[in-house]
Formats: structure tokens, C-alpha cells, sequence
């Protein structure tokens, strides 16, 4: 384990917040941002995700099926706004979505450090599929039209420097499309009630971004044109999680939608999108 300062804004005062077992997220007394202190080492993360996505084909099929609502309005967000191109999707897992823009005309790669990703997108759909971290990509300037990265960015120690990176191999004018959970309200309210949980998902979890910090970070890091969605919700395979998304995600689309996009429903996933300025 190794202790840190705040990821947003490198302050050390930091408060407890929520505790799931021995994993402890506090909340940065400056910037107000929640992140895992302490939280395991590098080694021990890239240990750990080496069997972190699902093993067997029923289970990656129904990854699969769970997350493709999601996919398909990142898709259809993306082409609103940028001609087909060049396209990197990090943290791409079995290659779902790439497969998905590869189908729509894109030009894509995916980047994902579990080998069984690796081999699955390649063998399925003949993806290029880069075995390795972001921070080891070395990828070119300007190269890419679109950067995505679904549910990956709470688990970057440095998710600034990710952003900088990101913004670096835009192409001007192109985009940037991250979706992420919001877990800290829902975790307020299960902690007033004394509910134990596991929501954090914890120790995978280094951070937990609300719509705001995630404004301030890409606005730090030289995005414009900054907008959160709702962007659709995940159907779970199990009854209990199919209800759960469908109750709460229909909820988030319609209060979205009733304040004509003004208002986010805490506690529920958000896809934000930003541009790089020509």
C-alpha cells in the first residue's frame, strides 16, 4: 500500500469518508475530490487486473450485453458531433465498443493490460488491440479524431496526467468521451441507513469523480466544450441489477430530460464529452 496526496490538486489534508473493509476513501479537504487513501502499488494493481475481466464465453457475452445501451449512445453521441476517423478506445476489455465503431466505418484501437481482453477482441473481431497501458502506449501526437475510456478512469492513480495525455493525441477539434460511475451519494445514503455494501468497489476503485470535479479536471487539462449526459444505463445480467438499472437509469433519463439537461441524479453513472480546440 502507499499513501498519497490528493490526485486533483496534490493537497495531503484529507478526511475519511467510507470505509469497505480495510480500503478507506477520504475526501480531499481542499478540492473536495474522493480518492482511495492509502491504495495498493503499482505492482499489486497490474497484478491484480490480470484476471479481472470475466474468464469464461457466457460471462463475456453477457459483459457484453450488459454494457451495449451504453455503447451504443456513446456511438451515436460521438457521431453527433465528429466525422468517422480515427478512434482509441482505453481500458476496451473484450473490445466491445471498437468492434461496434469498426462496424459503424471507424478506424480503431484498443488498449487493455488483461490478456484475455487482448485475445478476445483480436480473435473475434480482428481488432488492433495494443497489450499494454496507456502510460506505455506511445502514441502520436494529433493521432487520433476520438479518445473514449468507459468505467476506466476511477481506476487511474493519475487521472490528470491520463488527460494530458488524451489531449495531447487529439487531433483539434476532436473529442474526448468518458463514462464513469458517481458512487459517493448513494454510498451517504446506505451509510445514514447502516446498509453495508460494497459500491466502491473497492481496492479497483482509486477515485470517484462527481459531474463537477470532472468538469474542473478536463478544463484543467485544456478540454472545452465540457457536457455530461446520463448516457444510457447497463442491464445487468441478474433480475435484481436488470431492475435496478432499469428503475434508476429510466429515472436519471427522465429527470435529464423534464430539466431540459440541467439536472443529474446523484449516485447514477454519467458519460461526459469534451472537445480540444482547434
Amino acid at each position: 500500500m502507499e499513501w498519497i496526496a490528493c490526485p486533483l490538486c496534490s493537497e495531503q489534508a484529507a478526511k475519511k469518508r467510507h470505509q469497505e473493509g480495510a480500503y478507506i476513501m477520504v475526501r480531499c479537504l481542499a478540492c473536495g475530490f474522493i480518492y482511495q487513501n492509502p491504495r495498493p502499488s503499482e505492482e499489486e494493481r497490474l497484478n491484480s487486473y490480470q484476471q479481472y475481466l470475466p474468464q469464461g464465453a457466457e460471462e463475456i457475452e453477457a459483459w457484453g450485453r450488459m454494457m451495449a445501451p451504453v455503447f451504443r449512445k456513446g456511438a451515436d453521441l460521438i457521431e453527433r458531433y465528429i466525422p468517422r476517423g480515427r478512434l482509441l478506445d482505453v481500458g476496451t476489455g473484450y473490445g466491445f465498443f471498437p468492434a461496434l465503431m469498426q462496424l459503424r466505418g471507424w478506424n480503431v484501437t484498443g488498449l487493455e493490460v488483461s490478456p484475455t481482453g487482448v485475445h478476445y477482441g483480436r480473435k473475434r473481431w480482428g481488432l488492433r488491440m495494443l497489450p499494454q497501458p496507456w502510460e506505455r502506449a506511445s502514441l502520436q501526437e494529433k493521432e487520433f479524431d476520438v479518445v473514449t475510456a468507459f468505467y476506466v478512469i476511477e481506476h487511474l492513480p493519475d487521472p490528470l496526467a491520463f488527460l494530458r495525455e488524451v489531449h495531447r493525441i487529439v487531433k483539434p477539434g476532436g473529442m474526448i468521451l468518458l463514462r464513469y460511475p458517481h458512487t459517493t451519494p448513494i454510498k451517504d445514503i446506505l451509510s445514514c441507513m447502516r446498509i453495508k455494501n460494497h459500491l466502491y468497489h473497492l481496492p479497483f476503485h482509486l477515485c470517484d469523480f462527481s459531474p463537477m470535479s470532472m468538469h474542473r479536471v478536463l478544463g484543467k487539462t485544456g478540454f472545452t466544450k465540457i457536457k455530461t449526459v446520463v448516457g444510457g444505463f447497463t442491464a445487468p445480467p441478474n433480475l435484481k441489477g436488470q431492475c435496478a438499472g432499469i428503475i434508476f437509469g429510466n429515472l436519471a433519463k427522465m429527470v435529464y430530460q423534464l430539466s431540459r439537461g440541467k439536472i443529474l441524479l446523484p449516485g447514477v453513472s454519467k458519460t461526459t464529452f469534451a472537445r480540444k480546440g482547434k
